[in-house]
Formats: C-alpha cells, structure tokens, sequence
C-alpha cells in the first residue's frame, strides 16, 4: 500500500504499524470507504473531551486511547482513498474536520479536568493550546499533502530512509500532550511542552515565511 514518502515520528513509529495493514485490509475486502473510516474518527473523537473532563484516573487513560484511535482511523481513511483511487477534495475537507474535532474536544476535555482539579489557571494552557494548534496548521499547511522541510544534510536524509520526517509535527506534540500526559499523569508538564513545541513551530513557519527572498 501506498504511504507518504516522509511522516512525523509518531504516526510512522506508533500508528502506521496498525494503520497500514488495517487499512490493507478494510480497501481489499472493502469494508468501508475512506468517508466511512472518517466517520468512524470523529466517533471516537467526540468523546474524548468527555472522558478527560471527568477526572478519574480511568477517564484520563480512557481519553488517551480514544485519541490514539481517533488519529489511527483519521490515517487510515487517507491510505484506503488511495488504494482504491477514491481521493477527493471532499475527503481532505473532511480529514481536517477531523483534525479540528479530535483537537478541540482534547483541548476542552483538558481545560475542564484542570480547572475541576488545579487552582493555579493551569486550564488556559488547553485553551492556548487550541488556540495555537489551529493558527500553526493554517499557516504551515500541514495538514494538506506531505509534510514539508527546509532541513538537509546527512541528518535530514538518514531519517528519510526511515521514512521519518527531521522535525516534529502536530501528530507528534499532539502524542505527547493528549497520550504520554495523561496516561502518565504529568498532564500539565506535557500540556506545557505541547503549547511551547507549537508556539516554537508557529515562530519558526512565520520567520521562514517573512523572510524576504534573494
């Protein structure tokens, strides 16, 4: 099957293991379309804002695996349009409500387990989060087509051997801050790496973007 020549860490070292042959599998018997499988992310994605938000110990783990499969299903409806050649416009509109949709029931569920749970405003990090998420995909592109790179060198081209892109992206912070965060129980820790990853990126993008050219 058919993958993007380079992806963020997470997806191909943690997702793209079950994503490629579940998607293998769904497109050669034809279980479902690529929308179906879309459908089936925002399922799961509704739900996990609700399960951070009720501040149990089950309910931050359960969150955790509901966004793992959320974002398992969103790859996987992209690899069954390509196998079966169904690729659409409105299949990337919905992969990005998708993305939206994964993103903010996270972020609200967070935001609402810790003003439940913390009294120092720690809950504004999940709304900076939302916040940023949004501005850094808008202005980077990064959720339409393959993930992009100024890096070279030796590095760079090790890594895309391994199909691995040189610097992380949303599905990579988004792994650190609604899964290691909290199944680990260091939500606030991971929630502010996270904001301070996409505020870094969201520099980087605009720097490379007002950069006047030669």
């Amino acid at each position: 099957m058919k993958t993007k020549k380079r992806d963020y860490w997470w997806t191909v070292l943690a997702v793209d293991p079950i994503a490629v042959p579940l998607a293998q599998r769904i497109a050669y018997r034809r279980l479902m379309t690529a929308d179906q499988a879309t459908m089936v992310s925002v399922l799961l994605a509704v739900p996990i804002g609700v399960a951070y938000a009720s501040g149990s110990r089950a309910g931050l783990i359960g969150g955790a695996v509901l966004f793992y499969l959320a974002f398992l299903f969103d790859c996987v409806d992209g690899k069954v349009a390509r196998a079966l050649g169904s690729a659409s416009h409105r299949g990337e509109m919905l992969d990005e409500l998708v993305d939206a949709v994964r993103r903010v029931s996270a972020s609200v569920g967070l935001a609402v387990y810790l003003w439940r749970s913390e009294a120092d405003g720690s809950f504004w990090l999940a709304v900076a989060y939302v916040v940023i998420a949004f501005f850094f995909a808008d202005i980077s592109g990064e959720t339409r087509g393959e993930p992009q790179t100024a890096l070279g060198g030796r590095w760079s081209q090790a890594l895309a051997r391994r199909r691995l892109h040189p610097t992380p992206g949303t599905p990579d912070i988004g792994a650190i801050t609604f899964i290691f965060g909290p199944v680990t129980g260091f939500v606030v820790p991971c929630l502010a790496i996270g904001v301070t990853m996409l505020a870094a990126g969201t520099v980087m993008v605009l720097r490379r973007r007002l950069r006047p050219s030669a």
